[in-house]
């Protein structure tokens, strides 16, 4: 299909304007927001038109004399959602179209789909694909598929990546059309055969059309969340029937050191704790099972929450990942913002269930965690993929790793102690380490903290820089010794 080569031109250097709630004909490449929605419209060449509607709703018009077309609303960024969509899908199955949430993600790069009706090609039909099997969602079965674009056109430009298709069967049909897409439900059966996203970009629900006619009138709305797991936590609850495998830590500061937060799993407070203005590790080792949220209760003026992270369940799930926030001023109101660290309001930032893995690789015991003090997490990533770390305790190397690009945890479970560093001995052109921290004794060293570096280039030499987590030559970053507590915060 014509699904392939142009897939979106359209998030390329396309006009972003703003609309009111009158409706609006598109007749050229355009993105932007309309009435709360993120909206996308792209063709090749041709009369295809896109109408924005009030709300969630838009309106399309094709015929044969356009190539190729795509367009929809939806929401940038994308991410965890119950996606709602209902109205008219006009083809029949001798017309080259589809409908279907179409998406984005980065680090890595990948087109992904969720396909609900197609007419005379499935667009997962590409030569060279990989099938992975069927799940169920949403009381279908879908059929997961991953093609390759090699150089083609994307939202970083031309570039080779991946594509991810979830297929229903049956597809819904034509004409009056409804139905429900739990995103996280895809994006969990995705991981579960190694089929990872990203970061997340824009997402919509879309109609295309490649050298045929037809018509569409849809409008998409958003539900309350009921799957977990996956790359944007929020409010989801999946995973919620088992409580996570380590200790949950959270990672926060305050702006005065009198903010006072609660984690609460499944509605319930099972700890508590009033911050310091230094960025300190929260830690609850009991055995609680549901949705994971931190809130942040006792808002006054200058006051907020600086939260930076949750570790739970074996993975470091980031605040600034979370789309489920009522915390963050935007917008003009308190809860107005996601996918943000700073709390300005009472109000919480959810997590996820317990028992979700967002990053398909969770550990067995956290740092710090129930497994004691002996276990010590470094979080890092490298530029290429190819760059590989020690962690070196008392001048012996007691665990190596080569680093993905995609920041990640790498664990070290041992009786070692003594001075603990993190060495880069494998450095060449275009490589580089950036490490976010370690986690020891049961706490945060943030990398920018520590002075001791003989890795990072600053003054015009490998060496010559400190408080810094990038690591540019091979060398070490010192994170002190293995019992020593910076925090005066430790398990």
């Amino acid at each position: 299909m014509g699904t392939k080569s142009k897939r979106l031109a359209m998030g390329l250097s396309l006009l972003t304007c703003s609309l009111g709630v009158t409706a609006q004909t598109l007749y050229e490449n355009e993105t932007g927001t309309h009435d709360g929605f993120y909206y996308s419209f792209w063709k090749d060449s041709g009369n295809a038109n896109f109408t924005l509607q009030p709300g969630g709703r838009y309106q399309s018009q094709w015929n044969s004399g356009t190539n190729n077309w795509v367009g929809g609303k939806g929401w940038n960024p994308g991410g965890r959602k119950t996606v709602n969509y209902s109205g008219y899908y006009g083809v029949d199955s001798s017309q080259n179209s589809y409908l279907a949430l179409y998406g984005w993600s980065q680090n890595p790069l990948v087109e992904y789909y969720i396909i609900e009706s197609y007419g005379s090609y499935d667009p997962s039909s590409c030569a060279g694909g990989v099938d992975y099997g069927t799940f169920q969602s949403d009381g279908a079965t879908y059929k997961i598929r991953r093609c390759q674009r090699v150089q083609q056109p994307s939202i970083e430009g031309t570039q080779t990546f991946y594509q991810y298709f979830s297929v229903r069967q049956p597809i819904k049909g034509y004409g009056n059309i409804s139905g429900t897409i739990t995103t996280g439900n895809h994006f969990d059966a995705w991981a579960s055969v190694g089929l990872n996203l990203g970061t997340f970009n824009y997402m919509v629900m879309a109609t295309e059309g490649y050298q045929s006619s037809g018509s569409s009138d849809i409008t998409v709305s958003e539900g309350s969340a009921n799957s977990g797991g996956g790359n944007s936590g929020g409010g989801s609850t999946g995973g919620t029937g088992s409580p996570s495998s380590t200790d949950i830590v959270v990672n926060a500061r305050g702006v005065t050191g009198t903010e006072h937060i609660n984690l609460l799993i499944d509605g319930n407070v099972v700890a508590d704790w009033t911050l310091t203005t230094t960025t300190s590790s929260y830690v609850y080792s009991g055995n609680a099972a549901g949705d994971v949220q931190v809130e942040y209760d006792n808002d006054t003026s200058g006051a907020d929450v600086i939260l930076d992270s949750v570790y739970v369940n074996g993975e470091t799930r980031e605040a600034e990942s979370m789309e489920y926030n009522t915390a963050t001023y935007g917008n003009g109101e308190c809860g107005g913002g996601s996918y943000s660290e700073t709390m300005h309001c009472n109000g919480v930032i959810g997590f996820g269930g317990t028992g979700a893995c967002f990053s398909g690789n969770c550990a067995s015991a956290s740092p710090g965690g129930n497994s004691g003090n002996d276990t010590i997490t470094v979080r890092a990533q490298g530029v290429t993929g190819s760059e590989h770390i020690n962690l070196v305790i008392d001048g012996n190397v007691v665990a190596d790793w080569t680093l993905s690009s995609t920041m990640a945890d790498y664990t070290y479970s041992g009786s070692a102690s003594g001075n603990l560093q993190v060495q880069y001995d494998n450095d060449a052109s275009g490589r580089d380490v950036v490490v976010d921290y370690v986690f020891v004794n049961g706490e945060i060293r943030e990398a920018e903290d520590m002075e001791y570096n003989t890795a990072n280039y600053a003054n015009g030499q490998c060496g010559g820089g400190s408080y810094a987590e990038t690591m540019h030559c091979n060398g070490v970053i010192g994170f002190g010794d293995t019992n020593a507590c910076f925090s005066n915060s430790c398990n």
